[in-house]
């Protein structure tokens, strides 16, 4: 531990700070990154490094971002105690969601700040960008890009830097996430004129069809009242050679989570229903537990694919 305090010191103190604060997170923060490789070290340390030109720039802004990710856990293990005595998820209306969440710019700054610290201390987050920046280096080449809900702008980011020359639309229905979006591509001194920004709803703003080389939905779905519809739209929008990742949960209640999926096979009869076809995909139980026995005991599942248009 000492040798990676000297080697990778910004990410530490971020992992020192977040686990001070809250002694549950110590042990499993720990249990994480003691098993993982250089290259994880090495994107945890340039990603804290890039970040200091936002919110870890001052000791005071490391604190707030620990204490949003901290928050945002605990939110989130609240949710799943309650969701694991009632089989139900807090909400099921995503206008409700917007009220409490999306338009309260206190709550929804620290959920996509804690987000953002997420993608360095959860495991299957960090999974989902490494599936994610696996397909980015074989895919064929980005012109046009729509991010749908960037939140936190890392999947932005990593597609704008492998693609110099494309063009990207960054749509959000919250103006506070549209902010912290800005901000960390500022951070990574991203070229505004390489982007702009978009707060509407994704089924209701109009966006010429069959432009888009590339989509990204992720965590999406289970924010809102119509997935299928949201992935017909998304179908509609993408070239008839496009790409669509996606990534959503199943059994995985949170403040904002309207939609349940009880089973990652309902993600995927959707996908299919929506006239997309799965090209790769990966899913990540959040315990040590088979998927088929997820649903029964309640269990979360990450899932994220790649999609084209079903022939």
């Amino acid at each position: 531990m000492t040798q990676a305090i000297n080697t990778y010191p910004e990410f530490m103190e971020m992992v020192e700070l977040a686990s001070s604060l809250n002694p549950f997170q110590r042990k499993r923060i720990k249990s994480f990154i003691d098993g993982q490789d250089k290259e994880f070290w090495e994107y945890a340390e340039s990603l804290c490094n890039v970040l200091g030109r936002s919110f870890l720039k001052t000791e005071e802004g490391r604190l707030a971002s620990a204490k949003a990710y901290n928050q945002m856990t605990m939110d989130f293990v609240k949710e799943q105690i309650r969701f694991k005595k009632t089989g139900t998820y807090l909400l099921n209306d995503a206008n409700d969601a917007q009220l409490s969440v999306y338009d309260n710019p206190t709550v929804m700054r620290y959920y996509m700040v804690g987000l953002c610290m997420s993608y360095l201390l959860w495991p299957n987050h960090y999974k989902m960008l490494r599936f994610f920046k696996d397909y980015l280096k074989t895919s064929p080449i980005i012109k046009r890009y729509l991010d749908v809900a960037p939140g936190h702008g890392l999947f932005a980011v990593e597609t704008m830097q492998k693609f110099s020359d494309l063009k990207s639309s960054l749509l959000d229905i919250s103006a506070t996430s549209i902010q912290v979006t800005g901000e960390i591509l500022d951070s990574f001194q991203i070229d505004p004129s390489r982007f702009e920004f978009i707060n509407g709803d994704f089924l209701t703003v109009p966006i010429d069809g069959g432009e888009f080389d590339f989509i990204s939905m992720g965590e999406v779905l289970e924010h809102v009242n119509d997935p299928l519809g949201f992935m017909k739209r998304a179908c509609s929008l993408i070239k008839d050679d496009g790409r669509i990742f996606m990534s959503t949960c199943s059994n995985a209640p949170a403040l904002d989570h309207v939609y349940h999926f009880h089973n990652i096979g309902e993600v995927r009869d959707l996908v299919h229903e929506a006239g997309l076809c799965i090209l790769s995909e990966v899913s990540l139980p959040a315990e040590d537990v088979p998927e088929e026995r997820c649903e029964e005991e309640l269990v979360t599942v990450n899932y994220c694919c790649i999609l084209a248009k079903r022939k």
